[in-house]
């Protein structure tokens, strides 16, 4: 019964702070969501209090009586809230309806997701949460290369005047592996520093006013030649494993820089270091990994031209708040029978 709708205004949520109902509102019909999270987990800090809401949180079946399982309708799934419990409780539910995932990547609810979805049953997503950050941080990695700064602060560790040539963003060619939220995100900031910018996407003649160009997959080897900044923001999916392997870094600018913000799976990190070692690229930014935490056997902690970070690239003091923030602009969309605002695709996994 829900379909897809452009993003509206954030709720002001300025802190997580319960709210206070006011005084004389009429009767409102209470809604009971049940939130299977681990009750440890600090998303709890910044739970909502609002009137029409009974939050019923649980992270075993015998957190949710029979009596409540049938009547709930609307879910919420933190990870690594357990799954089983979700599976049962939803399916113990007489009119279940909608699931809301508290992150934006959904491959960890896939056993869930495959097996209890159903027609006119939906999932969204916190997509657009966390968007912000991480195009900062992807601006933040180009910068880093560009402007030299290993360099620079080798150069004040030492005490040394290096008059060296600065480089510039302006000009240089951005490209995006996969073009949602965080891609454009990322887009509209790397314009702002007067960059060109290329996408590839499943679809190419989806056009964007925020790219110079869209190429389709058969024409991602041409894409990538082009780039200075290769952005990978791709979701984790059986089609996206591996993506980014040896032929498309062969086909990388040795003088590029690849950027990882999706998925650890999108890249094959074997074909990333060697890539790395035979200078086919210059250097790498990461944030995601196929295994986390990053074993202390990888070779990439040791390469002086990787930047590494822990996936906390968007893991900023309101990370929290903004995942509320979407959940409430779903939930504000489901109680007036409004389309909700980040569906998701749990086929396609994105």
């Amino acid at each position: 019964p829900f379909g897809f709708s452009g993003r509206k205004p954030r709720l002001n949520v300025s802190n997580c702070s319960p709210r206070a109902e006011p005084s004389g509102r009429r009767q409102l019909h209470v809604h009971r969501v049940a939130l299977v999270c681990d009750p440890d987990n600090p998303v709890l800090a910044c739970q909502p209090t609002l009137p029409n809401v009974e939050f019923v949180l649980g992270n075993s079946e015998a957190d949710f009586p029979a009596d409540i399982r049938q009547e709930l309708k609307a879910f919420i799934y933190v990870i690594p809230g357990s799954l089983d419990t979700l599976k049962a409780v939803w399916q113990a539910s007489d009119g279940a309806e909608w699931v809301h995932s508290f992150y934006t990547g959904i491959d960890a609810l896939k056993p869930f997701t495959s097996t209890s979805l159903r027609d006119g049953q939906i999932l969204t997503n916190a997509r657009g949460a966390y968007s912000e950050s991480l195009a900062e941080w992807s601006l933040t990695s180009c910068l880093y290369f560009n402007k030299q700064i290993q360099r620079v602060q080798a150069n004040k560790g030492k005490k040394h005047w290096d008059k060296f040539v600065m480089g510039s963003l302006y000009g240089k060619t951005i490209g995006f592996v996969g073009f949602g939220h965080i891609a454009q995100t990322t887009a509209k900031l790397a314009r702002a520093f007067g960059m060109n910018v290329v996408a590839l996407r499943n679809n190419p003649d989806l056009l964007s006013p925020l790219a110079d160009e869209v190429y389709g997959f058969e024409k991602r080897f041409e894409m990538l030649g082009k780039c200075d900044f290769v952005v990978c923001s791709l979701p984790g999916t059986e089609q996206t494993d591996k993506f980014m392997g040896q032929d498309e870094f062969e086909a990388m600018q040795p003088s590029a820089v690849f950027i990882s913000i999706g998925r650890g799976i999108a890249v094959d990190e074997d074909a990333l270091n060697r890539a790395l070692d035979s200078k086919s690229i210059a250097g790498a930014a990461l944030d995601v990994f196929r295994t986390e935490p990053l074993p202390v056997t990888s070779a990439l902690w040791d390469r002086e031209n990787v930047l590494l970070t822990a996936h906390n690239a968007d893991y900023t003091e309101d990370y929290f708040r903004r995942g509320w923030e979407v959940w409430m602009e779903n939930f504000e969309a489901y109680t007036n029978k409004q389309p909700l605002v980040t569906p998701v695709d749990y086929v396609a996994g994105y």
